[in-house]
C-alpha cells in the first residue's frame, strides 16, 4: 500500500513537470520589434537593424509625461551573411528575447536591391513561423533604411508606426511581405513596392524634423532590380490597375478652364480580358469605381440631369487618359506590375509557355487599352456651386 502511494505521488509529480511550458517567456522578458531595416554593407554582407519599442516610455508620454519620440524606442544593428546571423548578434546585445511577431514594417534600402539577391532574404520570412507576413514592405530611396528607423515622428513617436498608419489610411493593405513573396514567385506578376524618402518638414514655428514620407512606387523586374520609379499619383494608379486598390481620387479641370471638380473614389475594381477572348496580344484593362463629388468650383448646376451625365462622361474620359499614360510608362520600363501575364497564363496556357521566360520584354509589345467605368454616386449636399 505504501509503495502504491509513493508510486502515485511520483507519477503525479512527473505529470506536472511534463505539462509545464518549458519555453514560456513572460512579456517583460520580450523585446518587441516594431520595424526592421535591411541595408547593404561595403564588406558585401547585409546589415540588419531592429526598431525596438520601450513600452514604459511610450505609455508615459501618452499619459502626459515628458518623454520624447527618440526615448520611446531604440535601434540596434548588426551585420551578417544572412538575417539569422545578424539577428543572433543583435540578440547578444539584448537583455530580452527578440519578438518579431508584432512587426509593422520592413524597410529595404535602394542599394540593397542593387547589390543583393533580395529574394534570398525573404527565405527567412517565409520559412520562419515567427514572422506573421502581414508587415508592410517598403523601399527607402537614396539613403540607409537604418536611418529611416532612427527617425522619430511628431505624432506617433515611431517611424514604423507612422508609415504603417499612412499606408493603411491610403488603403495600401496589399503591400505586405506575404504579397511580395507571392509576386516574386509568380511568372506573370512583377512587384510594385512603395518608396519612402526621409525629408525635413516644419513641425512648429521654431522646429524642423526629419520624417519618412511616401514619395512613389518602385517597379521591379523579375530579378527584383529597380526598373524605374513612379511618382505617388502614377504609383497609386498602377496599384489600382494591379488590383491593389489604392487610388483615392482625382481633381480635374473643367473643359472651359473655369473651375475644377474633385472626386473621392470607393469600391475600386479592375478586370482584364483579351479582345474577343481570342487575342493574347491585345488586352483590355477595365477599371471600375464609385465617385463622390467633394468640391465643385465650376459654374455647373449639378441638379440638372444633363450636367451630371456630361460630368460623368468627362470624368471617365480623363481617368481613362491618365491611366493609359501610366500603362504606357510602365510598359516602357518593362515589368508587368498589373498581373496581365497571370491572366494570360490562365486563358492561354499553351501560348504562355513560350512567353513566360521573356515576359518582361514581351510585355512591352503587348497592346494594353484602358477602359474606365466610373459612376457618380453622390453630389454632396448641394448641387450648385456655393457662392454669394
Amino acid at each position: 500500500m505504501r509503495r502504491r502511494i509513493i508510486f502515485t505521488f511520483i507519477s503525479f509529480f512527473l505529470l506536472i513537470l511534463a505539462s509545464g511550458c518549458e519555453n514560456f517567456v513572460e512579456p517583460n522578458q520580450l523585446a518587441f520589434v516594431i520595424g526592421t531595416a535591411l541595408d547593404h554593407d561595403e564588406s558585401g554582407v547585409i546589415e540588419v537593424s531592429h526598431q525596438i519599442v520601450i513600452p514604459s516610455q511610450i505609455s508615459g508620454s501618452e499619459g502626459g509625461g515628458s518623454s520624447s519620440g527618440s526615448e520611446s524606442f531604440i535601434v540596434l544593428s548588426a551585420k551578417g551573411k544572412d538575417i539569422i546571423e545578424a539577428n543572433r548578434k543583435i540578440q547578444r546585445k539584448m537583455s530580452r528575447r527578440l519578438m518579431e511577431n508584432h512587426r509593422i514594417l520592413i524597410a529595404l534600402s535602394e542599394e540593397l536591391f542593387e547589390k543583393h539577391d533580395v529574394s534570398q532574404l525573404f527565405d527567412k520570412l517565409n520559412r520562419d513561423p515567427a514572422n506573421n507576413l502581414r508587415d508592410i514592405t517598403i523601399m527607402i530611396k537614396g539613403g540607409n533604411a537604418r536611418d529611416f528607423l532612427m527617425q522619430g515622428h511628431p505624432m506617433d513617436h515611431l517611424s514604423s508606426v507612422a508609415a504603417g498608419k499612412e499606408m493603411k489610411l491610403s488603403r495600401m493593405s496589399k503591400f505586405t511581405s506575404k504579397q511580395l513573396a507571392i509576386d516574386i514567385l509568380s511568372d506573370g506578376y512583377r512587384p510594385l513596392i512603395p518608396v519612402f524618402n526621409v525629408e525635413e518638414i516644419q513641425v512648429s514655428s521654431n522646429k524642423k524634423q526629419s520624417i519618412g514620407l511616401l514619395s512613389g512606387f518602385a517597379v521591379m523586374n523579375k530579378d527584383l532590380k529597380v526598373s524605374g520609379i513612379l511618382d505617388d499619383v502614377e504609383g497609386s494608379e498602377a496599384a489600382w490597375m494591379a488590383g491593389k486598390r489604392t487610388f483615392q481620387g482625382i481633381t480635374i479641370p473643367w473643359k472651359d478652364g473655369k473651375g475644377a471638380l474633385s472626386f473621392r473614389f470607393s469600391r475600386l475594381k479592375r478586370q482584364i480580358h483579351s479582345v474577343k477572348g481570342e487575342d493574347p496580344n491585345h488586352i483590355i484593362l477595365t477599371v471600375k469605381a464609385q465617385a463622390y463629388l467633394l468640391e465643385n468650383t465650376t459654374p455647373l448646376d449639378l441638379y440638372e440631369v444633363e450636367n451630371i451625365v456630361e460630368v460623368q462622361k468627362y470624368l471617365n474620359e480623363q481617368v481613362q487618359k491618365e491611366l493609359q499614360q501610366t500603362v504606357d510608362k510602365v510598359q516602357e520600363l518593362g515589368p508587368d506590375v498589373f498581373g496581365i501575364g497571370e491572366h494570360l497564363h490562365r486563358e492561354f496556357p499553351y501560348w504562355w509557355k513560350s512567353q513566360k521566360d521573356e515576359w518582361d520584354d514581351n510585355f512591352k509589345e503587348t497592346n494594353v487599352t484602358v477602359k474606365a467605368k466610373i459612376r457618380i454616386r453622390s453630389l454632396g449636399t448641394s448641387g450648385k456651386r456655393f457662392s454669394k
